[in-house]
C-alpha cells in the first residue's frame, strides 16, 4: 500500500533547513551566506514488512533554480544496522521510484528492536553524514471495531444529530499519539460529494485536486500510555467521495511523535524560531522512525 506522506513532508523538511533563528520580533532573514547543505531524510520501518520508501534528498538555497538542481541523492551511501545483531544492511536506490530499499531477503524488522540508519553523501563538494536510531513499538496495534460499516453522507439519527464513523483500537504500551490515514478507493470526479457543507468545488477543481482529496489524515495525542482501548473519530470533512474508504491507524515511535508535535510549531511566544525535533545526528534534517498499524474499511453511501 502506498502511504500518503503523513509521515512526513519532504517540502516542509527542506524549507525548515532554510529557517534562520529570529530574535524577539520573529523576523526571518535568509541569504546565501547563511545556507548550509543538509541531508534530508524521510523514512519509516514497519514490523515484518520490506524496508523501502527511504527517501534521501537534500536542502537548497531559497533562490536556487530547482530545475537545475538535483534534489535526489541517488549516489548516497545508505545503510541500516540491526542494533540487536550488529548486522549492517546496504540500501539500494530504486531508479524508478526514487527511494532507497533493501533488496535482500535476510532482514526482518521486529517488534521492540532498534535500528540505525546511516547516510553519507557529497553535496556541493562537502562530504556530509547523518544518522538516526528508531525503536519499533513493542507490539502490534489491533483495531477492535468500527461503529458503522457504512453511512449515508452526513447521515443523522432520529434526533437530528450527525453520525460519524468511530474506530476503536487497543493501545500499544508506551505510545500516546495515534494517527489515522484515509484513502478513498473509489475517488473520481463522478463520485465527489459536491453537495457538502465544507467547500465549494466544481468538476475542474476536483480534477485538479483529486490526489489531495483522495488522501486525508488526522491524529490524536495524550492518550493513556498503558494498555486499554481508545478511539479515533472520523469526521465528515475528511470524507469527500461516495466511496469505500481504507482507514489505517498507526502507533508511531518516539521519533515521529516528536516530529509530528513540532514540525509546524517553530516559532516561540517571544518570536524566536527553532527547528522541529528531528532526532537526527550529524548533517541531517527530517524524520526516521517506525510504526505499527492496523486497517479497517468503511463505506460512504449517497
Amino acid at each position: 500500500m502506498k502511504r500518503k506522506h503523513i509521515f512526513y513532508n519532504t517540502a516542509i523538511l527542506l524549507l525548515t533547513a532554510l529557517m534562520i533563528l529570529g530574535c524577539g520580533e520573529g523576523i526571518v532573514e535568509v541569504d546565501d551566506s547563511q545556507y548550509q547543505p543538509k541531508i534530508a531524510i524521510e523514512g519509516f520501518l514497519f514490523p515484518h514488512q520490506p524496508v523501502e520508501r527511504i527517501y534521501i534528498t537534500r536542502n537548497f538555497r531559497v533562490d536556487q533554480n530547482l530545475r537545475q538542481t538535483g534534489i535526489l541523492l541517488p549516489n548516497a551511501n545508505v545503510t541500516l544496522t540491526d542494533l540487536q545483531s550488529g548486522e549492517v544492511y546496504p540500501l539500494t536506490f530504486d531508479q524508478d521510484e526514487y527511494f532507497f530499499r533493501y533488496t535482500g531477503s535476510d532482514l526482518l524488522i521486529e517488534y521492540g528492536h532498534s535500528y540505525r540508519l546511516d547516510v553519507q553523501a557529497t553535496i556541493e563538494g562537502s562530504a556530509l553524514q547523518a544518522g538516526a536510531v528508531t525503536t519499533v513499538p513493542e507490539a502490534p496495534l489491533a483495531i477492535t471495531g468500527v461503529n458503522y460499516e457504512s453511512l449515508s453522507y452526513y447521515q443523522r439519527d432520529g434526533d437530528g444529530n450527525v453520525l460519524n464513523f468511530d474506530v476503536e483500537f487497543e493501545r500499544v504500551n508506551g505510545i500516546d499519539v495515534y494517527l489515522a490515514t484515509l484513502i478513498a478507493r473509489d475517488a473520481a470526479v463522478e463520485t465527489f460529494i459536491y453537495d457538502n457543507p465544507f467547500e465549494e468545488y466544481d468538476e475542474a477543481d476536483v480534477r485538479d485536486d483529486l490526489d489531495d482529496l483522495r488522501y486525508e489524515w488526522d491524529w490524536i495525542q495524550n492518550t493513556p500510555p498503558g494498555a486499554g482501548k481508545s478511539d479515533i473519530p472520523i469526521f465528515w470533512y475528511h470524507l469527500w467521495f461516495y466511496s469505500d474508504y481504507e482507514i489505517v491507524i498507526y502507533a508511531p515511535d518516539r521519533n515521529y511523535q516528536d516530529f509530528l508535535r513540532t514540525y509546524d510549531e517553530v516559532q516561540e511566544i517571544d518570536g524566536n524560531f527553532h527547528e522541529p525535533v528531528f532526532h537526527i545526528e550529524g548533517d541531517g534534517i527530517g524524520v526516521f522512525g517506525s510504526a505499527v498499524s492496523d486497517t479497517v474499511h468503511v463505506r460512504v453511501l449517497p
